[in-house]
């Protein structure tokens, strides 16, 4: 008999927009994927009747507290209506091999402050769907890291290649370089869990918050893992991001 995997909000792993990091904040996510419907009831019908138009629309919204940090809900949502963003959250955890949410594009329709005797502050958004809503595996959980490195002793495996290419999502949140020159981050495949090569590679980050969705043509191999390089001198670096892959 199959086990049903639940989960519940402490397993929320992330809520990233344009690389804003907003977990910390946010007490609730709603979203909506629905299929858009035209009525063709025609006269002498007792019953309505419906058919799919073939487009999707879809919408998010989020609930949490104000904050005025660094980068926190304030920087991440005000200003912003009207504008679309890359939003990334994760329902099963924060771990390697894990489901999240990619929306393409998330058009801020409003943000809205609430301000009430005997509470805290609020920050609450929402969001209209701008492209596709997609479904992915986490390749790099969003946590720190402080030197070079790679995921290859940890990749997600496929169990088979696919021929399609697929969507790669970068969100990063925090990047100090100690005077290195930037950072570097790289989707990596393999057919085998040894040898591995680039699938992708995403714009060099000098800056954070940053973000980026990189479209992937062609085959993709059975194993995929992330690297991560520094360039040039420095001490004390350390970038927070978080990394998935859309196999179509």
């Amino acid at each position: 008999m199959a086990t049903i995997a639940r989960y519940g909000s402490d397993k929320v792993g992330f809520l990233l927009i344009d690389g804003f990091d907003v977990l910390g904040v946010t007490t609730q996510i709603e979203d909506n994927l629905e299929a858009l419907l035209e009525e063709t009831t025609v006269l002498g019908d007792s019953w309505a009747k419906q058919v799919a138009t073939g487009v999707k629309q879809a919408s998010i919204a989020q609930e949490g507290y104000y904050d005025d940090a660094a980068g926190s809900s304030n920087d991440a949502l005000c200003g912003s209506a009207g504008l679309s963003r890359l939003l990334c959250y994760g329902l099963q955890g924060n771990i390697i091999g894990k489901h999240f949410i990619g929306y393409s594009g998330a058009m801020q329709t409003n943000f809205t402050r609430i301000v009430s005797r005997g509470n805290l502050h609020r920050a609450n958004a929402s969001y209209k769907g701008n492209g596709e809503v997609e479904e992915g595996v986490i390749l790099h959980p969003h946590i720190e890291r402080l030197a070079d490195g790679d995921t290859e002793g940890t990749p997600t495996d496929n169990s088979v290649a696919t021929n399609d290419g697929g969507t790669a999502y970068l969100q990063l949140s925090k990047l100090v370089l100690g005077g290195y020159d930037n950072v570097a981050v790289k989707i990596r495949q393999s057919d085998d869990g040894i040898s591995w090569d680039d699938l992708a590679a995403f714009t060099i980050a000098e800056n954070a918050p940053a973000k980026e969705r990189k479209s992937v043509t062609g085959a993709v191999k059975r194993y995929l893992a992330v690297s991560w390089a520094f360039a040039g001198t420095g001490s004390g670096p350390l970038v927070k991001f978080m990394v998935g892959f859309v196999r179509n």
